[in-house]
């Protein structure tokens, strides 16, 4: 049974993980200018601000230390898969789900160097510079739906085949990873109007499915019983 202390810490986490990335988001974005498109002067404005703001630090630790929660809940997810790895039990789909989730949280980290140039050269950068750069962080912002939908479906179907959570749970997942590639292609295609209702429900799902491991853990594989001393089996 997986209900040891380390397994529901480790199970929680990726409900830290969304926790401390929205809330983070939230705070360090606070008060700057959130249209879909914001020219250069906004851009350096808005960095000058968060460049001597404590806040604005304090939301961009906690995303750092969400994201690091997220790495603790793959490994989690990969030892599940080492447990669990027996014929028909989704280890294929496991292993899926820990290599897409890798994959965003490296799109995602990137995606904070652009900004963290913006951030450092305000002072001396043009607004046309500035205005690209921000630009190419919300281009890598969207194009990490795409690895992380995938993450979303292979875990539904990986820890449903596991027996770790039912089926509705299991479809739910499913339909989100499958909106979520779709609205991801869309999204690349045009990010400025990207729609990130499945990146939200993915995160809505992870949560939800974190919380419940933690909770409740579930079964992994069963040994089969051992023969009682003095039983004899027949044989052919």
């Amino acid at each position: 049974m997986l209900r040891s202390t380390r397994d529901r810490i480790a199970a929680a986490t990726g409900a830290l993980f969304v926790v401390l990335v929205t809330v983070g988001n939230q705070i360090d974005v606070s008060g700057t200018d959130q249209s879909a498109q914001p020219t250069g002067a906004s851009v350096l404005h808005d960095a000058a601000a968060q460049a001597h703001s404590t806040s604005a630090q304090i939301g961009f630790l906690l995303e750092f230390l969400g994201f690091m929660a997220f790495v603790v809940f793959l490994g989690y997810l990969l030892d599940l898969r080492r447990r669990t790895s027996t014929p028909g039990s989704g280890a294929v789909a496991s292993a899926t789900a820990v290599c897409a989730g890798l994959t965003m949280l490296t799109i995602k980290l990137g995606s904070a160097v652009p900004m963290g140039a913006v951030l450092l050269d305000h002072a001396g950068m043009s607004p046309e510079l500035a205005r690209v750069l921000s630009d190419m962080g919300e281009v890598a912002f969207v194009l990490g739906w795409l690895p992380y939908a995938v993450f979303v479906g292979a875990a539904a179907l990986g820890l449903h085949r596991a027996r770790l959570v039912g089926r509705p749970t299991a479809i739910i997942g499913a339909v989100v990873g499958a909106a979520g590639l779709v609205l991801a292609l869309i999204g690349v295609e045009n990010p400025i109007n990207g729609n990130p209702m499945a990146w939200m429900a993915g995160l809505l799902w992870t949560l939800v499915v974190s919380v419940r491991l933690a909770v409740r853990p579930g079964a992994a594989r069963q040994e089969a019983p051992e023969p009682s001393p003095g039983r004899v089996t027949a044989t052919a």
